[in-house]
């Protein structure tokens, strides 16, 4: 069961589908962007039908407390010095 939320379509590879969560999460008000959630949420998103389902129905003020109860990810932002 995927579920596809105000796009219409079924996306058509699993590239397109990472691409539509990677959009959502960058829509989440709150979101520190590099940070161990922000990773966490992709990868739980995009393994978890049920709980991307869940995602995309939540209010927008609800889905960054959804994914923190979630992953128990940290918001601090990673960065790596090169």
């Amino acid at each position: 069961m995927i579920l596809y939320h105000d796009m219409g379509s079924k996306p058509s590879s699993l590239n397109e589908e990472i691409a539509i969560i990677v959009k959502k999460l960058d829509e989440v008000h709150g979101m520190v962007f590099w940070s161990p959630l922000y990773w966490e949420s992709i990868e739980l998103l995009a393994r978890d039908e049920v709980s991307r389902g869940i995602f995309y129905a939540l209010p927008d003020g609800s889905k960054l407390h959804y994914l923190k109860r979630k992953t128990n990810a940290s918001m601090v932002p990673e960065f790596q010095h090169f």
